[in-house]
């Protein structure tokens, strides 16, 4: 079985990926990802102050301990996500290594 050229540029992504390391994968998308929806969050919220351009009421609510909580609750969320999507991942990658192996024994085997 051959792997299709989706497949082999995953294997090319995810080995570049892994070169970086899993906690640095993790907390810097994570993160990212809690920071960015922590934000958006926070301006859906004080949309009034926004379309007011209350540039008072915006600065209180990004330094209230609201913002904080969220902030710290969609960076653990993010986290979770990124943990799984890691596994899920590294699970996909070593099995087409598996394949991709077998593909190149059998090959061989058959050139001999």
């Amino acid at each position: 079985m051959q792997l299709n050229k989706e497949e082999t540029r995953f294997l090319a992504k995810w080995a570049k990926v892994k070169e970086g390391g899993q906690w640095r994968h993790i907390l810097t998308r994570g993160l990212l990802w809690g920071a960015l929806v922590s934000l958006f969050s926070n301006l859906f919220q004080e949309w009034d102050a926004l379309k007011a351009w209350d540039t008072a009421a915006l600065t209180h609510s990004f330094i209230s301990t609201n913002f904080l909580i969220r902030l710290f609750m969609y960076g653990a969320i993010g986290i979770g996500i990124h943990t799984f999507h890691w596994n899920s991942n590294t699970k996909r990658y070593n099995e087409l290594k598996n394949i991709e192996r077998r593909s190149r024994a059998m090959t061989n085997a058959t050139k001999e």
